[in-house]
């Protein structure tokens, strides 16, 4: 058995209002056909032995606005991380936050127990020397991939289709200085990360345009991104081994309501999709129950 985990960043579950949700107005069909009704709050809980749609709490019981370092430190851990800070974190965990993740992540106990993990992304050539000059800091992801002691995938993977970049098509690459590597299509990315995904248990690839696009209210980039996750996804699904459950959630909201630029209360959403996903994750109701349940699935037999 195998886990493959696509993150979405600030991916949450907003009213069926288009004149405020990208996913609304525009839609994820790739997902929608999938459970006979667009993604949003009034889905509801949708759960079959090899679909399962659940809203998940986001905020961890803690007053303010759900934030990135918090949510994905709780979603990796099993950890209410939120409560432990005593608030929600934004963006980068701080020392304390990253001492958490490090030593208790799902990928650092899926290898001390011999399942492999990784993190399908690319990281530029420049990303630990930027680390080094505080230009750049750790997101909980990469705090907990390097936890396994993997090296970050590199240029040289990419060439081979050995990583995806956060953009999934490669398009963004010249802004940063790499213009070696050709934009694919969001269908050779997703073989590109379902052909990672059958070397390892668990594989995580993490994407936060849509945090971006939330942030800037910018419907034009709602619109193309939606583009981009619905043939992606799409494909990955397609793609998929029958021994693989495809997860995809999220840390707070914010991309599903575009009447303001910060995140927002809303659940988010875990969609789960496998023969017998149902037995994996019909439990859980918030980013802590997540971890916990992708070890059992790995480990139970």
């Amino acid at each position: 058995m195998r886990v493959l985990l696509i993150f979405i960043d600030g991916f949450g579950l907003g009213f069926n209002n288009p004149e405020t949700n990208p996913l609304a107005r525009f839609g994820l069909p790739s997902v929608e056909e999938l459970f006979g009704l667009p993604l949003t709050q009034e889905s509801g809980i949708i759960i079959k032995s090899d679909r399962c749609l659940i809203p998940i709490d986001a905020t961890l019981g803690i007053e303010g606005l759900p934030q990135s370092a918090t949510g994905q430190a709780a979603l990796l851990t099993g950890v209410n991380t939120a409560s432990i800070m005593g608030r929600h974190i934004q963006a980068f965990p701080g020392p304390c936050l990253a001492k958490i993740i490090t030593e208790h992540n799902l990928m650092k106990k899926l290898a001390m127990l011999g399942l492999a993990a990784t993190s399908a992304n690319l990281y530029l050539p420049n990303y630990f020397e930027l680390v080094a000059m505080r230009k750049r800091r750790h997101s909980a992801i990469t705090l907990a991939a390097l936890s396994t002691g993997m090296s970050l995938r590199s240029l040289a993977e990419i060439q081979n289709g050995y990583a995806v970049y956060q953009d999934i098509t490669n398009e963004l690459l010249p802004e940063f200085g790499v213009a070696t590597v050709p934009v694919i299509s969001p269908q050779q990315a997703a073989q590109n990360l379902v052909n990672i995904s059958r070397k390892y248990s668990f594989t995580i690839f993490e994407y936060f345009q849509t945090d971006r696009a939330g942030h800037k209210q910018n419907w034009q980039a709602a619109q193309s991104i939606l583009g981009v996750l619905n043939e992606f996804i799409g494909w990955t699904y397609k793609l998929l081994p029958g021994d693989t459950f495809l997860l995809i959630t999220s840390d707070h909201g914010n991309f599903e309501d575009m009447s303001v630029k910060t995140h927002t209360l809303n659940k988010v959403p875990l969609i789960a999709l496998g023969s017998g996903v149902q037995n994996i994750v019909s439990n859980i109701s918030d980013l802590t129950g997540i971890a916990p349940s992708i070890i059992e699935a790995l480990t139970k037999g």
